[in-house]
């Protein structure tokens, strides 16, 4: 009883985690008139997903390989979805950019530092 006392609380704590991190990309993707039904089909997926795996909890048979099985694909999809982008693109160098001259400083200074500019 315990241990589904802990499970049950590292589900939600889990949930309320990423929380905030869904809801910023869902504010960030979706559109203002669009937002409450994306939220409402979020919630509703949520749902569909905590009754099925209840059923199915329901019937699998007492004791740790049938948990063992669940958690190895649980873990298994975790790290497909992890890489399923694939290694990331380096990012290109910066292009560098030209310095400007001060009008502070003479004329002969300023040539000669945009010949070394130029360079």
């Amino acid at each position: 009883m315990i241990l589904a006392a802990i499970g049950y609380g590292l589900v939600y704590l889990g949930l309320g985690a990423a929380g905030p991190g869904e809801n910023a990309l869902l504010h960030r993707h979706v559109s203002s008139p669009g937002r409450a039904t994306a939220l409402s089909v979020q919630s509703l997926a949520l749902q569909l997903v905590a009754a099925l795996t209840g059923l199915i909890i329901g019937v699998l048979p007492s004791g740790l390989p049938p948990w063992l099985l669940g958690g190895t694909v649980l873990l298994a999809g975790a790290l497909l979805w992890i890489h399923r982008n694939g290694p990331t693109p380096e990012t290109p160098a910066e292009t560098p950019q030209r310095h400007t001259v001060s009008p502070s400083l003479s004329t002969t200074d300023s040539n000669s530092l945009q010949q070394h500019a130029d360079q």
